[in-house]
């Protein structure tokens, strides 16, 4: 499973630049990937039809949820990158508004994590909610390896 999480995770990453240009092409890639979550998790944790299905909406709405707060927070940074520009001087109001509602986006997705569990608790076993937990784990941090091998590659390319 580990593989074929970092095969997804790998060529999520590496369509990158293509799907920046590509937005639908870029949301198909991303729904291909939960898919193929969802598929794996159900034989790892064994869910039968009916816990299937309710996972299903319930990943799917949370994935929904995960995506537009980490574009959010990603705008919010750049914001904020943006007032630090060398040689511009940077309004203190903004700044501090700027840290503010990052930290705040932060804590919503907290916050949401919390809410999928429970939600998850109404039809997963504890031992299959900590499979979930440990699979989607390891999931982000391979897709955040693999970022990082991108960022090195196109840094020893010379593109920022």
């Amino acid at each position: 499973m580990r593989t074929l999480l970092l095969g997804i995770a790998m060529t999520t990453l590496a369509a990158g630049p293509l799907l920046a240009q590509n937005p639908p092409r870029r949301q198909q890639l991303q729904q291909q990937v939960v898919q193929r979550f969802m598929t794996n998790y159900r034989a790892q944790a064994g869910l039968n039809d009916e816990q299937f299905t309710r996972f299903q909406e319930v990943i799917q709405y949370s994935f929904q949820l995960r995506t537009e707060s980490l574009q959010q927070e990603r705008q919010l940074w750049m914001a904020l990158e943006g007032q630090m520009r060398p040689g511009v001087a940077a309004d203190a109001d903004s700044l501090e508004a700027l840290m503010n509602a990052i930290i705040d986006i932060q804590q919503q997705r907290v916050d949401q994590s919390r809410a999928e569990l429970e939600r998850y608790a109404s039809f997963l076993d504890p031992v299959q909610r900590a499979q979930l937990t440990i699979a989607w784990r390891r999931l982000q941090m391979q897709i955040e390896g693999v970022r990082g091998m991108g960022v090195q590659r196109r840094q020893g390319q010379g593109v920022p």
